[in-house]
């Protein structure tokens, strides 16, 4: 089945829907920062949005509504983790970081793709040390090993390649034009 732009209400929401996944990723990562569950989240917001499309009246506010059900699948989420050990912050300030993230998300969406460019600026061996570090379960003693580098030396690696990225996100923020 072929999607007809022009008349299928589908492809309009499709499109609102795609449009809008940095800033679905980055409301929910500020709800539950430090998760490794960030992308399931958003995966569980796709699925429910989608789901829930026809409940959805085409040319009001889609973000809105999105962060509203993005919201509801965090606390459902949260509610699930609740008996495991992660850090889980009191109503009041879910209830703030929720109000006011949505302000700071297009700054956060600029910021992604910044960090997504500087990223690619990196050499391989540096890459595969942040993937490793920030996706990997298992430790940097580990990687040190399977590099034959040290985990101290490892460690001023990481340091100096934040601060590189952190600059480069300087940088390019400046040219942006927002305020860092």
């Amino acid at each position: 089945m072929r999607l007809n732009p022009s008349t299928d209400s589908s492809f309009e929401y499709m499109t609102l829907l795609t449009s809008h996944q940095a800033d679905l990723w980055a409301f929910i990562i500020s709800q539950i920062p430090g998760s490794p569950d960030v992308d399931d989240v958003l995966q569980q917001t796709n699925l429910t949005l989608w789901a829930k499309q026809k409940q959805f009246e085409l040319g009001t506010d889609f973000r809105a509504w999105a962060f509203t059900v993005a919201r509801f699948e965090v606390l459902a989420y949260l509610k699930s983790r609740k008996r495991g050990n992660w850090l889980i912050f009191c109503d009041d300030l879910m209830n703030t970081i929720a109000e006011e993230a949505p302000d700071a998300i297009p700054e956060a969406s600029v910021r992604l793709k910044l960090l997504e460019a500087c990223m690619a600026k990196l050499q391989p061996e540096e890459r595969t040390l942040l993937d490793h570090r920030y996706r990997s379960k298992s430790g940097l003693k580990s990687f040190a090993e399977s590099t034959g580098r040290s985990v101290s030396a490892l460690s001023v690696a990481l340091h100096r390649i934040r601060d590189e990225l952190r600059q480069c996100i300087e940088r390019g923020l400046h040219q942006e034009g927002v305020k860092g």
